[in-house]
């Protein structure tokens, strides 16, 4: 068999392999055309029986193993190789930690494992759904993948597009502390388990375009130019990116969060661009706390269950939606969260400012102060209430002003059916509006109040009107100091 021309190099004669070999035979016959000076290296069609083993050796030369059919695992561990294909082959596993590629490593429409693909989601430990669990830091001695790359150092690109992977473990890609020059092409992976890639570092994008996998953990990874799991991308389980850094954007657009624990965890992500405007709301939890992004682009038919959702700590400069969201509606993406603080009201009402939408961020402060009253003791509540009816807190004064006017106007109808007899010899010309109005206002006066003197129903009227004047003007002046100190 020859080998061809990888690149722009001539090709050279190999080792005559073709049909069923021996992983013996095939690893010398690599050893013995890999030294240096070579050109690249390819076998294809390959049948191989026994356990490939190639652990900790350096070839020289570019390695194409591509369609071929291992009835073993093979071991890699510790391999230093300018480039490595293993595009569309058949693997039993791949134990490749440590593994050195100065070029790309490729496993493009390969399979591995010879179990079901459908996936196994990665559920939270103290979750009581049903479904495969696995731990949230592994122990690395204990836990096997079917493909390994702890520690691996790849040049180039990482490319899993249309790889399958179906085993029965919880694992399918094992690789914490991977280190990837390039990019890691992952579209339209399939894999039965999870994908553990913590502590990871991409130089460019990780792309999951419509892949179908049983969750990812991909905490603490460092990626330059994107985190792309969208356009159908399918998770069943939870998909991990907290303590990440991104650059450029996160993107779940058109993806699907699906049952059993189909959830993102993003605590403490820091990425420019955020976008969750997902097919559908997701089946388990949205944990954004403590997250940083400078936009946030979501929609309003895929948020989150009530009680599903953690906002507290997230902060950003501005959202945007496919489709215009009321403030209502806003607010109600907030109470969401049942453990939400004023801080996150108050997050939200500084975007509406940002936007120059004051009255949009009156309304978040007027819900923040519902929101906090609601949590208090019964008097507190009941205070509450009140500023919120009489002048929402202070942040609808025009509110006190229609129950001014309405006061008066009631108390007006009455004195004038039912004028209180004069007080002294020096007394003014009745004027049931004035009069009404002086009792209303608990400083200064109008000189009314002493010069009339109402008896019966009236007197009760009049004291209802000093009390309401009196309750209003104290909501007033406590939602005043309210507006001022935290608006």
């Amino acid at each position: 068999m020859t080998r061809t021309t990888w690149g722009l190099r001539r090709a050279r004669r190999t080792p005559a392999l073709s049909g069923t070999v021996d992983a013996a035979a095939l690893a010398a016959a690599i050893t013995a055309a890999a030294g240096p000076g070579t050109g690249p290296v390819r076998y294809e069609g390959l049948r191989v029986t026994g356990a490939l083993d190639l652990r900790h050796r350096r070839l020289d030369a570019r390695l194409a193993l591509v369609g071929c059919v291992f009835e073993e695992p093979v071991d890699l561990t510790g391999l230093a190789v300018p480039a490595l294909d293993l595009s569309g082959s058949t693997l039993q596993a791949l134990r490749a930690d440590g593994i050195t590629v100065d070029g790309e490593l490729r496993l493009a429409e390969a399979r591995v494992g010879d179990g079901d693909a459908r996936p196994r989601p990665m559920t939270d430990p103290s979750d009581s759904a049903t479904g495969a669990r696995a731990p949230r830091r592994l122990q690395e001695g204990a836990a096997t993948g079917a493909v390994q790359l702890a520690d691996a150092r790849i040049g180039g690109n990482l490319v899993l597009d249309q790889l399958t992977v179906a085993d029965g473990g919880a694992w399918s890609l094992l690789a914490p502390r991977l280190t990837v020059g390039g990019s890691l092409h992952a579209r339209e992976l399939t894999a039965s388990g999870s994908l553990y890639v913590r502590d990871a570092r991409v130089t460019y994008a990780v792309n999951l375009h419509a892949a179908d996998v049983g969750g990812i953990d991909a905490t603490g990874l460092v990626c330059s130019g994107g985190f792309y799991a969208d356009w159908g991308f399918r998770s069943s389980g939870q998909v991990l990116l907290r303590a990440a850094e991104i650059g450029g954007v996160v993107t779940f657009h058109d993806a699907v969060l699906a049952e059993p624990a189909g959830s993102l965890l993003l605590g403490r992500l820091r990425v420019p661009r955020l976008r969750l405007d997902l097919r559908e709301p997701p089946a388990g939890r949205v944990v954004l706390q403590d997250a940083a992004v400078d936009v946030l682009v979501d929609s309003e038919t895929t948020w989150p269950a009530p009680g599903r959702l953690s906002l507290e700590g997230f902060a950003y400069q501005r959202l945007e939606t496919g489709h215009p969201v009321e403030v209502r509606s806003r607010i109600d993406w907030l109470t969401r969260d049942p453990r939400i603080g004023a801080g996150a009201f108050e997050q939200l009402a500084r975007s509406y400012e940002s936007g120059g939408d004051e009255r949009a961020a009156r309304s978040v402060r007027h819900a923040r102060e519902r929101h906090l009253h609601r949590h208090d003791r019964l008097s507190g509540r009941l205070w509450g209430a009140v500023q919120d009816v009489l002048f929402g807190y202070g942040y609808a004064p025009r509110r006190a002003l229609v129950w001014l006017l309405s006061l008066v106007a009631a108390g007006s109808l009455w004195f004038a059916h039912h004028p209180p007899r004069p007080v002294g010899a020096d007394r003014r010309a009745w004027d049931p509006v004035l009069y009404s109005l002086d009792l209303l206002v608990p400083f200064g006066g109008l000189g009314y109040r002493g010069s009339w003197d109402p008896a019966g129903a009236s007197k009760l009227v009049a004291l209802v009107l000093v009390a309401a004047g009196w309750t209003l003007a104290t909501a007033v002046v406590a939602g005043a100091r309210r507006v001022l100190g935290r608006g």
